[in-house]
């Protein structure tokens, strides 16, 4: 987000980025087999210091959800591999 942002000619000073989630622990503990174990939703929350419009500052954490490459991977999967070696 910073780097488009600053590709568009604008400054951001500062940012802060906070995130929570939804998840049952029947999923995740195995209590209840029809639950998931991953979370049900999660939401990002951005604070900016830039010297920018209300509208543009919106558009700026937009560029987050149309170019962050964790976004994507979140949200359209990945494959993943787990390995394990010995200490």
């Amino acid at each position: 987000m910073v780097y488009h942002a600053a590709a568009r000619g604008i400054e951001i000073e500062e940012v802060e980025s906070s995130l929570e989630g939804d998840i049952d622990l029947h999923g995740f503990l195995e209590l209840d087999k029809k639950v998931r174990k991953g979370y049900q939703g999660i939401r990002v929350n951005f604070k900016i210091k830039a010297n920018v419009p209300d509208e543009q500052l919106q558009g700026i954490v937009q560029l987050g959800p149309n170019y962050s490459p964790v976004f994507d991977s979140l949200t359209n999967g990945v494959p993943v591999s787990v390995t394990a070696e010995r200490l």
